[in-house]
């Protein structure tokens, strides 16, 4: 049995725009992820750019999440056992 519990997604039907999927792990307070399908990344190591259309998968402390407002597409009972653990 998985401890993830999608809160929130959206899927373009026909493609066009990037996907989301906001999730929680039961076995990790505190935090949400929100992974963003189909979105240009500009990403900074050591110097180095990459770009392109790839996956990024923010971990988020639960306060943050709130502040962005990502809350308000989840329901208020999902929403509450996130605020809970």
């Amino acid at each position: 049995m998985s401890s993830k519990l999608t809160l929130a997604s959206h899927r373009d039907p026909d493609g066009s725009q990037p996907a989301w999927n906001l999730s929680h792990d039961a076995l990790e307070a505190g935090v949400v992820y929100l992974e963003l399908q189909g979105v240009a990344v500009d990403f900074t190591t050591r110097g180095n750019m990459e770009h392109g259309p790839g996956t990024v998968v923010l971990c988020l402390p639960v306060d943050t999440a709130r502040q962005l407002g990502l809350h308000t597409a989840v329901p208020a009972e999902d929403w509450e056992l996130v605020r809970n653990t």
